[in-house]
């Protein structure tokens, strides 16, 4: 009888961690991180549309530009 309550009891806790392993799996973030290439680096908010990008060059600007995305003007027009 003893072992059958350790079984559930095991089973039980296995299955507790699984379910909030996979919910800590399913955390959407907000915000995405994009090297395009060496010299541009772009910061995109699912959210809004928005982004923020940086040219990395050697003798110039190098400070962050928000821009407003494509899909951001159309739904403004509507």
């Amino acid at each position: 009888m003893a072992i059958v309550f350790v079984g559930l009891a095991i089973f039980t806790g296995s299955l507790a961690i699984a379910v909030s392993l996979d919910k800590l799996r399913a955390v959407s973030y907000r915000y995405e991180f994009i090297a395009v290439n060496e010299a541009c680096l772009i910061l995109f908010d699912k959210k809004t549309g928005q982004y923020w990008q940086k040219r990395m060059v050697r003798d110039g600007d190098n400070e962050w530009r928000k821009e407003e995305s494509p899909f951001h003007e159309k739904d403004q027009k509507r």
